[in-house]
């Protein structure tokens, strides 16, 4: 069973040691995972939300029973990066702001909250440095493409 990202921040939270904390990230190794460790760690990916956050609504729906999570609308991250080469450039801020919205409710609370997070580039995961980070996967990790 493939954890959504907010339940394998949790799991790492709760490894005692950097080896512990390490095996975690690598137990849960998934193309998403990684994005979102590249997005958060990468000081050149840069979000067009600029630190403004819309107005969503979480979902109460419990994990796995939601219509997405982190996994299923990552793809569509491209639309919030600057200059990534599939955002159109007709995408206005009005509209990427109501895709994100509908992107954030559509997941887990906890995968949204994740999201925002990686958008500020402060994941907010007690221990989750970009050096243990790339010590689980590897210094190119932020060469990732997202």
């Amino acid at each position: 069973m493939i954890l959504t990202i907010s339940e394998v921040f949790e799991r790492f939270e709760k490894a005692e040691t950097d080896a512990d904390r390490i095996n975690v990230l690598r137990a849960n190794n998934t193309k998403t995972l990684r994005k979102v460790l590249a997005c958060a760690f990468n000081p050149n990916i840069e979000f067009t939300t600029e630190g403004r956050w819309p107005n969503w609504k979480p979902s109460d729906a419990p994990t796995g029973m939601t219509y997405g999570d982190l996994h299923r609308e990552f793809d569509r991250m491209y639309l919030f990066i600057k200059n990534h080469p599939k955002r159109p450039p007709t995408l206005t801020e009005k509209r990427s702001d109501q895709l994100l919205i509908q992107m954030l409710e559509m997941m887990p609370q906890g995968d949204a909250i994740v999201t925002l997070n990686m958008m500020g580039k402060n994941l907010k995961v007690k221990g989750l440095t970009k050096e243990l980070a790339e010590a689980a996967f590897g210094p190119n990790l932020l060469n990732e493409s997202v």
